[in-house]
């Protein structure tokens, strides 16, 4: 389910619904990244990734503004959802531009206090959502672009009911086997060969 305020009118904070989507226009200028940053500050008060999704989204709007063709008269997007328990995460979409976003060396932020419309509006970087965010990532959408960036959180995991506190021996949807470690030794081909000839003598 999605919420659009291209007006920007007034919102209340998010309640972290599951599924839930907020979308708001705003113009192509620097002057609206502080509204950015009011826009997603109230959306997630009280939420465990505000402040690290106020810097990444203050970045990806001032670089949709700088380096892309939303900052020639046009204007971009910023969506703010709530994707799974314990994930939030924030969108912007830009009118393309002839780079692609990569995360360079970091840069340093200008000092100031933790008012949220006292941050730069440009300069802290890639580097700096890359460093902030869990993940963060982009895709080509039509003539643009959408840059988004996720934070994530412990949540509380309730167990089934009659599950005990034994280790389960199957894998999470969301892991790779990859991410496991076997804990029996490495068998080389010769050990492989002794052993397969022990065994097909002692069958005899």
């Amino acid at each position: 389910m999605m919420a659009a305020n291209p007006a920007g009118a007034d919102v209340c904070p998010a309640d972290n619904k599951l599924g839930m989507r907020w979308l708001r226009a705003f113009a192509g200028t620097k002057a609206q990244v502080a509204e950015v940053r009011r826009f997603v500050a109230c959306l997630l008060a009280e939420h465990p990734a505000r402040e690290a999704l106020i810097t990444c989204v203050s970045e990806l709007s001032a670089n949709a503004v700088v380096h892309t063709a939303s900052g020639c008269g046009g204007f971009f997007t910023v969506e703010v959802s709530c994707p799974r328990s314990g994930v939030a995460r924030v969108s912007v979409t830009d009118a393309g531009g002839p780079t692609e976003p990569a995360a360079g060396a970091p840069v340093a932020a200008e000092p100031g206090d933790e008012d949220v419309d006292d941050l730069p509006v440009c300069g802290l970087g890639l580097a700096l959502v890359a460093a902030t965010a869990s993940c963060w990532g982009y895709y080509d959408t039509g003539s643009g672009r959408t840059v988004w960036a996720e934070a994530s959180w412990p949540v509380a995991v309730l167990a089934s009911p009659g599950e005990t506190g034994a280790a389960r021996r199957d894998f999470p949807e969301h892991a790779a086997p990859s991410r496991f470690i076997s804990l029996t030794p490495p068998v080389s081909a010769a050990q492989g060969g002794a052993a397969a000839g022990r065994a097909a003598r002692r069958s005899r």
